[in-house]
């Protein structure tokens, strides 16, 4: 069914340009056909329907035309994070069971070390014979292109992983008709031929893959690639000349793409730029001002999950009114907001967050009794704390799991971490729970990044003149820099 995608902007619009990537321009024809060509190609060294295919690449144009090739023959996608050490790899691979690998010149050995011990071996197609791999992307590519035959939408067509806040990731299995069902979403958000998304997230990410690749093949725009994204400090300059030369219309980021745009040396015209999305994480309010004021362009939340993919999106009349709304539900998903015991409670209410939407996955695979928590009638509880103004609009105010437990209350680190960044000498901040020696009780820690000379004990009473007692950090720890995910998303386990 995902190729139907390809075809239809292939018949509509073959000489309009798909990708763009450093020098190279694809149009949707060219797409097409390398799409064909590759799937040819794998088709002639085995690889078929159910087959897991590993695509461990950057955003370029044969991540693309990779995904769309091995899910028009009928096989499953594995998007992969390049940035993934052998072990991080081999569990990836195993849990999928994957066939093949698609990688690039840097991970293609270590992908063969993985595959050598295996008892069925899966072939290693690199991106080029540097390394003296025998098969290549461009060996594939010599095949002659055929049309490929429609899928059903109960195939299922990618696996992803969800990390959640324990253990190791659960795998998600979506199918042809539930990422065909998210891709309608990005035509009702009104994104058409005419557009130019700009693309700094990685594409083996959900918000990449949706927001970007489905976004602008459903519909038929431009697809424009930072190459080499990170670090996105030294590629800043680069991505504003970017989304002004290429007059990119819609860029969907994360929080610190936008901070540290706002803060570069140099300044450029993106009054081209009609929708900016902000996602994987909470947007701070300096960050939307400090962007809007050097570029004016409001940048809007979305918010969506790897077991769904994008589920609400703040397209308001007034960005600035409602800049920490991620917005109302896309069409065809519902969100409700819901109680410790399952009840649905009145609007303005904090409660956990569960949808229903035609692109969420129907549970995590070999996980029967956590999809038994997690899933119900239909919808998704997904542990995102949050509650819906009278219209609907959708606003996250934490997570259900990180809860930290103080002395009998429950304390929301993110209602902690909001004072805490208020300090003028305070530039980033994380608020966790620590285990103390009483089981079940935790004490809480900021760790904090600061922007002048900071004492602890001033970041403290400063504290304490805002929050009740029970909620004041009794633990400061000063560092550098906040540690990331490449969505920009914190990584708290490494905080604790």
């Amino acid at each position: 069914m995902l190729m139907e995608l390809l075809y239809q902007s292939a018949s509509s619009r073959p000489d309009d340009v798909a990708l763009v990537y450093r020098d190279e321009r694809v149009t949707h024809a060219e797409l097409l056909d390398r799409a064909e060509r590759l799937a040819a190609g794998l088709a002639a060294e085995g690889i078929g329907p159910g087959d897991a295919v590993a695509l461990l690449l950057p955003n370029d144009p044969t991540f693309v035309a990779g995904y769309y090739a091995i899910s028009g023959l009928g096989g499953v996608v594995v998007p992969v994070n390049p940035a993934f050490k052998q072990d991080e790899l081999e569990f990836y691979f195993r849990e999928c069971d994957v066939r093949a690998v698609i990688s690039d010149d840097r991970g293609a050995g270590v992908c063969e070390r993985i595959v050598a011990g295996w008892d069925e071996p899966a072939q290693v197609i690199a991106t080029s014979a540097a390394h003296g791999q025998a098969l290549t992307v461009d060996m594939l590519m010599q095949a002659e292109p055929a049309k490929l035959d429609k899928r059903s939408a109960e195939e299922p067509v990618v696996y992803m992983f969800s990390s959640g806040s324990t253990g190791r990731p659960k795998r998600v299995a979506r199918t042809h008709g539930q990422v065909r069902g998210e891709s309608e979403y990005y035509a009702w958000m009104g994104i058409a031929p005419e557009d130019k998304i700009f693309c700094t997230i990685p594409l083996f990410h959900t918000y990449g893959m949706g927001c970007c690749m489905l976004a602008a093949t459903r519909t038929a725009a431009t697809l424009v690639m930072l190459e080499d994204p990170n670090p996105f400090l030294l590629r800043r300059q680069r991505a504003l000349e970017l989304l002004e030369a290429e007059g990119v219309t819609i860029y969907p980021g994360v929080p610190f793409n936008f901070r540290l745009m706002a803060e570069a040396p140099a300044s450029a015209d993106l009054s081209s730029v009609r929708l900016a999305f902000s996602a994987g994480t909470a947007l701070p309010r300096p960050f939307f001002d400090a962007f809007l004021d050097k570029f004016g362009v409001p940048v809007r939340q979305l918010y969506g999950c790897t077991e769904a993919g994008t589920l609400t999106a703040n397209l308001d009349e007034d960005p600035v009114a409602t800049f920490a709304s991620v917005g109302q539900p896309v069409e065809g998903v519902e969100v409700l907001i819901e109680d410790e015991d399952g009840r649905i409670v009145p609007p303005l209410t904090v409660g956990e967050i569960a949808v229903k939407s035609p692109g969420l996955t129907s549970g995590y695979s070999d996980m029967e009794e956590l999809n038994r928590q997690a899933f119900r009638d239909g919808f998704f509880l997904s542990g995102d704390l949050g509650q819906l103004d009278e219209e609907g609009r959708l606003t996250i105010t934490g997570r259900k799991k990180l809860l930290i437990e103080v002395g009998g209350y429950k304390v929301d680190p993110i209602e902690v971490e909001d004072v805490v960044v208020a300090h003028p000498k305070v530039a980033e901040a994380v608020v966790v729970g620590v285990e103390t020696k009483v089981q079940g009780e935790e004490l809480i820690k900021a760790v904090v990044v600061p922007n002048d000379e900071l004492d602890e004990r001033d970041l403290i009473g400063f504290c304490q003149q805002r929050l009740a007692n029970f909620k004041v950090p009794q633990v400061v720890e000063f560092r550098e820099e906040i540690p990331k995910s490449p969505l920009g998303k914190i990584l708290r386990k490494y905080l604790i």
